[in-house]
């Protein structure tokens, strides 16, 4: 049998030299390496981006639209937390207080937050106007009520704010169209009141009356 020259070299040869073998072994590792490389240096830029934007953070900005789609999510939160209580308006007593029925029972109710003229035994300045106004926007319709801290006043008037529309999120422009006690500041038919601790809106309440005086509106003329 003619000798090659191979044998058991040969056979070690091509344990330990096989091409398609530990050089393949090695690239893998080696590809490992640099693929690790490659993510350590993405996390670091990712790292200083979101430095510079902190850093860099204006609350002025308007370009700011993750903000304001998380400033969103929060306000429509905060209108689903909202426990309403549904009524119908039965009577209106003056501006600021009306008669509901609420499961069949007869309650009166005093709006939180504000205080419009008087019209009922002793008449002031726009009391009138602001009767009739809280008339022609309840008088007879479904509202939703809703509670602050306190059930009732001195009188035992449950006191409660009065929204003719449910909101979709809680904001300036959804409380001043859908909230009654707003609506009433907006238009000049009452001054805010902060009776603590009911003082949920009164923020929105200030900046709602403010505007209504540099307007010269209602009793502000």
């Amino acid at each position: 049998m003619i000798n090659y020259g191979f044998g058991k070299d040969f056979k070690n040869g091509l344990k330990e030299d096989n091409p398609f073998d530990h050089p393949k072994k090695k690239l893998n590792k080696k590809n490992i390496f640099i693929i690790f490389v490659i993510l350590l240096i993405i996390v670091s830029i990712f790292g200083i981006i979101v430095k510079y934007k902190i850093i860099n953070y204006n609350p002025n900005n308007k370009d700011l639209t993750n903000l304001e789609i998380l400033q969103n999510d929060v306000e429509k939160q905060m209108a689903n937390e909202i426990l309403f209580e549904e009524a119908t308006v039965t009577r209106i007593v003056d501006g600021d207080t009306i008669v509901v029925n609420i499961s069949g029972e007869e309650k009166k109710i005093r709006f939180i937050g504000i205080n419009t003229p008087e019209y009922t035994t002793k008449v002031e300045y726009y009391g009138k106007e602001a009767t009739e106004f809280t008339k022609k926007m309840l008088d007879g319709k479904t509202i939703y009520l809703e509670k602050d801290v306190s059930e009732t006043d001195e009188y035992g008037r449950l006191l409660r704010y009065i929204w003719i529309e449910k909101p979709i999120k809680i904001n300036e422009t959804e409380i001043k169209n859908k909230m009654l006690n707003a609506i009433l500041l907006s238009n000049g038919y009452a001054n805010k009141v902060k009776i603590k601790p009911d003082t949920k809106y009164y923020n929105y309440f200030s900046n709602i009356e403010k505007e209504a005086k540099n307007n010269k509106i209602g009793i502000w003329q």
